[in-house]
């Protein structure tokens, strides 16, 4: 199968579904369904090859873990073990963070439409602020007052992603500073008595191969536009930041991220430039979870109404992605995975409302082994932006969290209201 890993997602002798070493049939039986899993070595691994790629370039850069993709304490606690900053997007994320063990100066805060409550609370933390918009500088100016390091999001006129409500660069975005408004910006730093110590771009969520050179053209444009700020400000950025964005594979047709041509790019770019001194910056956060996690749910039904239909006990409020982006996730019947005996299924949850599927949409039927009531269900690559997007709708509870370590499973968040 396109989605096996070793050590990670494989088929076991009973022909079961194993993650992590671990029969996912008995996890489910043990902890209940719905359920999601993740492995830690495997989001050590992926934040290992990140840290790598860029080492072979480069010693002056960071990276800060969008932890918007998924905030459990336990994984923001692996992740700053291996040396992670924090990308946070609310002061709310901050407050995690910390909990976590982060100190504030690993922790830089991105947020639009951000209200002035929301800046007290992060002068108040001593967080970093990377500002978003002119009006966001004029009152941060009074609510922080002098001398407070700031950094500027800007919008480089193009963007990529996996859909467009996951596009944040270009005309028809909310994000960031336009450039006809970024030489305003610089100036009403100065006047402010802000200091002006970093440029910050992000494109977008979830772009694979054919994208990088997309992001590579912006990557041109923020280091020229960098240096332009340097000139006005007088003196040499500390950081450059280019977001995040890097996808995975959700189909067996999609290629894997070039990570190596990605992180070559970056510093070849900067390290040829004006730039050159200045941390280089990045924000992954799918690239490091999204396929470290699984969400394992019982099937409760299995009969035809108009269509061949499987129930699971789990709806758009235990995983988003497939209503609100119409996204695909590969689903296995976990306890004959490998079964040819298959049929075209849709696939839907237990909530009321017609649009509870869990393809596409409602018309894009899902061909699986066919499955018996009381089997389980697993959707792959729903660790990033899975648990983080859950809700109480239908007044249900919010699902379980487990952790793989070296084969050995522990709940890392219980079911919730």
């Amino acid at each position: 199968m396109w989605w096996e890993k070793k050590g990670h997602l494989e088929i076991n002798d009973k022909n079961h579904l194993s993650i992590a070493g671990l029969d996912a049939c008995t996890l489910a039986k043990e902890y209940g369904t719905p359920l999601y899993v993740y492995n830690k070595q495997r989001i050590i691994d992926n934040f290992t090859a990140i840290k790598n790629a860029f080492q072979k370039h480069t010693d002056n850069f960071r990276i800060h873990y969008a932890m918007k993709a998924n905030s459990n304490l336990e994984i923001l606690k692996i992740l700053y073990r291996k040396g992670a900053n924090i990308d946070a997007v609310s002061p709310y994320e901050a407050k995690i963070a910390m909990d976590a063990g982060y100190p504030q100066k690993k922790i830089m805060f991105t947020g639009t439409s951000v209200s002035n409550n929301d800046l007290k609370m992060l002068v108040d933390d001593n967080i970093f602020i990377n500002i978003d918009s002119l009006s966001q500088i004029r009152r941060l100016r009074k609510i922080a007052g002098n001398n407070l390091n700031v950094s500027l999001r800007w919008n480089p006129g193009m963007g990529a992603g996996h859909h467009s409500h996951t596009i944040t660069a270009g005309k028809y975005v909310k994000f960031g500073i336009p450039e006809s408004n970024l030489a305003h910006a610089v100036e009403l730093i100065k006047e402010s008595g802000l200091n002006l110590v970093g440029l910050h771009q992000h494109i977008g969520s979830g772009w694979l191969a054919d994208d990088v050179l997309v992001f590579l053209k912006t990557v041109d444009r923020t280091i020229d536009t960098a240096a332009k700020v340097q000139d006005k400000i007088g003196h040499n950025l500390e950081f450059i930041d280019f977001g995040g964005g890097p996808g995975i594979p959700y189909r067996a047709e999609d290629k894997e991220f070039p990570l190596d041509a990605y992180a070559e790019g970056i510093c070849r770019k900067v390290n040829s430039s004006p730039l050159k001194n200045s941390k280089i910056a990045i924000e992954p956060g799918r690239y490091i979870v999204g396929d470290t996690g699984i969400l394992l749910l019982g099937i409760n039904t299995v009969e035809d109404k108009n269509i061949p239909l499987i129930g699971v006990n789990g709806g758009f409020n235990t995983l988003a992605r497939p209503s609100f982006y119409g996204s695909y996730h590969e689903m296995i019947v976990c306890n004959h995975t490998a079964s040819e005996n298959k049929k075209e299924f849709m696939v839907a949850g237990n909530l009321c409302e017609s649009g509870d599927v869990f393809s596409e949409n409602r018309e894009t039927l899902r061909k699986l082994p066919i499955p018996h009531e009381g089997d389980i269900l697993a959707i792959l690559n729903a660790g990033a932006y899975g648990y983080s997007m859950t809700s109480t709708y239908n007044s249900r509870p919010k699902p379980k969290e487990l952790l793989i370590d070296n084969k050995s499973a522990k709940i890392i968040r219980k079911e919730t209201w």
